[in-house]
């Protein structure tokens, strides 16, 4: 059966490491997985905390503003009965403080008298401004293109009372370009913009203009949905698709609140599953693993039993007794296998000489017993020839050339035992051309000579088929010649084959008939042929006619069956 690629030893020790090492790269994993969630976890405290620092100056901006309001809202009942007074104090205030472009109160009429530029508003029409009122909570909004000022700015507006009732809004604006820049170790840390928004989702400031701003802003997520009461972090891309760290940090005390878009892969915005990822440790362990475990099988067990499958070959192809090499560096088993091997060898080696040496002793004597039978036969069929000499009948002489060319025919199968180089097989196509040919020889005269046609192939047979089908040749032969003829004007002729189908062979006499001639027979030949196909195991047919006479004889080759012994 040809080898699966699972059944390798390197396979299977593999496999069952991977099995065991398992449990090990799940622990693994979880670890390394929580380490990286902590890691970043501290990284986003840090980049929140650094967040709120970058943002101190824009969450002091409006914390101040607020505070300029509510005191200003203490002054709005005087303030609001002296317009000119009004108009020179804000105005003062302004110019004392250059963050702020403009100051103004507006009353809950929308009509603003009292302000820094000391003109009149009405604010009534504009959107939003019922709701505003009605809401009585301050706010900050944007306006890009504020009427006032004339330039983008961002209004802080912090409710008033007049006798304990609302009364309106103190409004101060802040221009763009009062803000802070952001600090050079803060973009060396992955800090690409820093925005802040109010409650609506409005961009109030950015680091960068409005338009780069805008592009910054995470593409999944409203601004608005971001407001809230706690600090935050998380990961999205921004609306130009890059991949953006967002800290989300409330401003106390106002309704904005700042946003830092953090660079991912920079600074403290590296994730530290990016910097080793959780599957790695696994996977470098089990490749550990399986280097130390191939170098210690290869080492210890794989090329000792490559030297040994080696030795085992050299030994089954061409009996070379090799020996072991590095034997103190093979492991003790090991060793006792090579040792094992050797014992086994040289034991096969010395119980295949006894067989050879047993083996020879019995074919000679084999090949003596059959040369000994093989002149005891010639020593009969001579003693026959002396007796037919001595006969005075014609009948006894037939008899006795018949019993010769039987004789013959036995001492010529052990003649080729004894020859053979088969393994006891007699080989008959050339004993059963060597048999017609002596019957034929015996049988005819300078009289009656005929045309002899043989087609024999080189079967091999074994002794309990080769002697009853040499006899039966011989049988078939004699009684041929005794029948043979031939037309008149003729000669005659007789065609003889020995052929062979697989396991099926078919032997063909068939001779030529003359002028009908009476001859006495017995019947002994039928009889002894008959006698001969049942030894063989054959099937005889037979065909005539007015010119021809035919016997077919068939059979199987069959195998050699040793006699079975009577204990």
């Amino acid at each position: 059966m040809k080898p699966t690629w699972y059944s390798s030893l390197l396979v299977q020790i593999m496999l069952l490491l991977t099995l065991a090492l398992f449990p090990l790269g799940a622990v693994a994993i979880y670890q390394t997985n929580r380490v990286a969630s902590e890691a970043d976890r501290n990284a986003q405290l840090a980049l929140l905390a650094l967040t709120g620092r970058a943002a101190k100056a824009e969450e002091l901006l409006i914390e101040r503003a607020f505070g300029a309001a509510r005191v200003l809202g203490t002054m709005v009942k005087d303030l609001e009965q002296n317009p000119d007074r009004c108009a020179a104090v804000l105005s003062q205030f302004v110019t004392t403080d250059d963050r702020y472009s403009f100051v103004g109160i507006l009353p809950r009429s929308g009509l603003m008298t009292c302000n820094s530029q000391g003109q009149t508003y009405d604010f009534a029409d504009w959107p939003n401004f019922d709701q505003t009122m009605a809401a009585e909570k301050r706010t900050i909004v944007v306006n890009t293109e504020a009427p006032l000022s004339g330039q983008s700015v961002f209004i802080v507006s912090e409710p008033y009372e007049v006798d304990g009732l609302f009364g309106g809004f103190v409004s101060i604006s802040i221009p763009y370009s009062g803000l802070p820049d952001t600090p050079d170790a803060l973009s060396d840390l992955g800090l690409e913009e820093l925005i802040t928004f109010n409650e609506n989702g409005a961009i109030l400031t950015s680091r960068a203009g409005r338009a780069e701003a805008m592009g910054e802003l995470p593409s999944n997520t409203a601004l608005d949905e971001l407001k809230g009461t706690e600090a935050k972090a998380f990961q999205s891309r921004n609306q130009n698709g890059t991949l953006r760290t967002y800290t989300v940090v409330p401003i106390e005390g106002s309704p904005a609140t700042v946003m830092g878009v953090w660079r991912t892969n920079e600074g403290l915005a590296l994730p530290a599953a990016g910097l080793v990822r959780p599957a790695l440790f696994p996977v470098l362990m089990w490749f550990a693993s399986m280097g130390v475990a191939m170098l210690a099988i290869y080492m210890l067990v794989l090329r000792h039993l490559n030297a040994l499958r080696a030795r085992m070959r050299a030994f089954s192809d061409d009996r070379d007794m090799i020996s072991a090499q590095n034997e103190t560096a093979m492991p003790t088993e090991i060793l006792a296998l090579h040792h094992h091997f050797d014992d086994m060898t040289h034991s096969i080696v010395r119980e295949e000489a006894n067989l050879e040496d047993a083996l020879h002793d019995k074919n000679v004597l084999i090949k003596e017993v059959h040369h000994r039978v093989k002149n005891n036969l010639q020593l009969i069929s001579s003693i026959m020839n002396m007796q037919m000499r001595m006969a005075e009948q014609p009948e006894t002489r037939s008899v006795l050339s018949r019993l010769q060319e039987r004789v013959l025919s036995l001492a010529t199968i052990h003649r080729d035992l004894y020859q053979s180089q088969n393994g006891g097989m007699v080989n008959m196509g050339a004993l059963v051309s060597e048999v017609i040919d002596n019957s034929v020889d015996m049988a005819m005269t300078s009289s009656n000579a005929i045309n002899l046609t043989k087609d024999v192939d080189p079967i091999l047979l074994y002794p309990d088929q080769a002697v009853p089908l040499s006899l039966l040749v011989a049988e078939a032969t004699t009684n041929a010649m005794k029948y043979i003829g031939a037309p008149k004007g003729t000669r005659a002729w007789m065609d003889v084959s020995l052929k062979q189908d697989d396991g099926t062979c078919t032997l063909s006499l068939k001779n030529a008939l003359g002028p009908t001639k009476k001859v006495e027979s017995t019947g002994l030949g039928k009889q002894l042929m008959d006698a001969f196909a049942i030894q063989l195991g054959a099937r005889i047919e037979s065909e005539e006619t007015t010119d021809s006479y035919a016997l077919h004889v068939h059979f199987k080759v069959a195998d050699f069956e040793p006699i079975s012994r009577d204990f």
